[in-house]
């Protein structure tokens, strides 16, 4: 897997999110976004891992009750910036 491959699953995995009610979201979706970090973590990825990470930390939280839907927003709308943006370089700069 690449870097344009990790941006386009990421694409396709926010765009299927609900706007809001999370802890709804299936553990099969939070283990597809587990996957899509430790891929990031392969491509060196540095800051893409950290974003792809902290969501995956406020969706198990929400799930369980110990988080508010704007906590998981928050985190989505940060890993959407940073999808919408990234450019090629180098990747521990991504």
């Amino acid at each position: 897997m690449n870097i344009e491959d990790v941006q386009a699953k990421l694409v396709a995995f926010l765009e299927k999110l609900p706007a809001s009610g999370f802890d709804t979201i299936a553990d099969s979706d939070v283990s597809e976004l587990e996957s899509l970090a430790g891929e990031a973590d392969s491509l060196g990825m540095n800051s893409g891992k950290k974003l792809i990470a902290n969501l995956v930390l406020a969706l198990k939280a929400r799930k369980a009750g110990e988080n508010t839907d704007e906590s998981v927003q928050l985190r989505i709308t940060a890993l959407d910036f940073y999808v919408t943006h990234l450019e090629h370089g180098e990747p521990e700069d991504l």
